[in-house]
């Protein structure tokens, strides 16, 4: 299970440990589409997933489910608890019980009408509204386009993901990411939808919801980005609850992944960046780079650097590219 879901497997399965003579969950979707590819061949853009451009879904979700509680409280006498992504429920699950679609081989809610893009919103109450469990009557038979599809090889046949080389796991995790995963992870910035691309369900074209900020945006505008430009623009959409730096070492990470010379300059630009996690993905990405100019741009970092471990790993890399030009 990854670190981003509750693990209390007890409340999961028990809604009465959340609220007491709970009775029934409200399920709503919220369907959404997909930017169009960016044309201009620019290699020095990342990707944002679609999911996570516009107004932060949680509130958009939230506001909703808040109206439908209100309805429901001024017509009956009960409780309600609302819930958007967290939640110690599996919320596909819930949906899929509730009728609204079935669970695909990459363990998203894909629905007959809308496909897998569709956001996820629920109310637990503890009005009794004869609910009714549903036996989902189509799937994916033997289609396996997203097993082929997924870059890292995480979605498995036996409808499980493994999360630690899932790349929309991957942009959001703050620890350690493998090597070969970094270099799997091209230009996304934050999420993945590979896997949603290639699903026949989601041939259907949903509703466009207005984007806050850029689907492709430049790594430099990103890398650049004060403080209050990152809460008015990233911070109203889904991908910016992980916070800046995230997005940042996303974008470092990325730039090595682009083989443009040009990333060199970005990169030189961040050499002296106080934060010791985003130098070492500084000096990862001028590695993975390969280039000539890389072994310069090192030695002016170790100039100024104090960092012991900073420094080892500076040498590193230089005795690692002059090797690769022997």
């Amino acid at each position: 299970m990854c670190d981003l879901e509750s693990k209390d497997y007890e409340r999961k399965i028990y809604p009465n440990l959340t609220m007491e003579e709970s009775k029934s969950f409200i399920v709503i979707l919220e369907a959404y589409e997909e930017y169009e590819k960016h044309t201009d061949d620019d290699k020095l853009r990342g990707h944002i997933s679609m999911a996570a451009v516009s107004r932060d879904y949680h509130k958009i979700l939230m506001e909703k489910l808040e109206k439908l509680a209100g309805y429901l409280q001024d017509h009956v006498t009960c409780r309600t608890m609302s819930f958007v992504d967290m939640s110690p429920f599996s919320d596909r699950a819930i949906a899929c019980r509730a009728g609204l679609g079935f669970i695909g081989k990459n363990t998203m809610l894909i629905n007959e009408s809308y496909g897998s893009k569709v956001f996820i919103g629920y109310i637990l109450t503890d009005y009794d509204l004869s609910a009714i469990d549903y036996e989902p009557t189509i799937g994916c038979d033997t289609c396996d386009y997203c097993i082929k599809a997924c870059p890292t090889g995480a979605i498995k046949r036996d409808h499980n993901v493994d999360c630690t080389r899932c790349l929309s796991y991957l942009t959001q995790h703050k620890g350690h990411i493998d090597p070969l995963m970094k270099i799997k992870m091209g230009r996304q910035i934050y999420g993945c939808d590979v896997c949603q691309r290639v699903c026949p369900y989601n041939k259907v074209k949903n509703k466009t919801l207005d984007p806050i900020i850029a689907p492709f945006p430049k790594y430099r505008s990103l890398l650049e980005i004060s403080n209050k430009a990152f809460k008015n623009s990233y911070g109203k959409t889904a991908s910016g609850w992980r916070g800046k730096k995230i997005l940042q070492r996303n974008s470092v990470i990325a730039l090595g992944n682009s083989g443009e010379k040009e990333a060199l300059d970005i990169l030189e630009d961040m050499i002296n960046d106080p934060r010791v996690d985003i130098q070492e993905e500084v000096i990862d990405a001028i590695l993975r780079l390969g280039l000539n100019e890389g072994i310069r741009l090192l030695g002016k970092m170790k100039d100024h650097e104090h960092h012991e471990r900073l420094v080892i790993q500076i040498d590193k890399a230089i005795a690692r590219l002059e090797m690769s030009k022997r």
